[in-house]
């Protein structure tokens, strides 16, 4: 049981990193949430405040939050590429 404890906190984690990432690579902050960050956390059903620190906010969310914003971040970024 511990070892499937262990596991999910590590994929959240991963989910975590991979979102601060992403939040580079679409060159928003990604120390602190501001309203740059409004529409994308808007669409993912993520409440925010401006000022807040990143990771404690995804520190906060779900897997499927996680998921979501990871899923706005891509679309996102595809967006700007055409």
């Amino acid at each position: 049981m511990v070892a499937a404890t262990d596991s999910t906190a590590d994929g959240l984690q991963y989910l975590r990193d991979f979102t601060q990432r992403l939040l580079r690579e679409a060159e928003l902050p990604n120390r602190q949430v501001t309203v740059m960050h409004r529409d994308i956390f808007k669409r993912a059903d993520i409440s925010w405040r401006d000022g807040q620190d990143m990771a404690q906010l995804l520190g906060t969310l779900t897997k499927v939050q996680l998921r979501a914003l990871v899923d706005e971040l891509r679309d996102d970024n595809q967006g700007d590429d055409d």
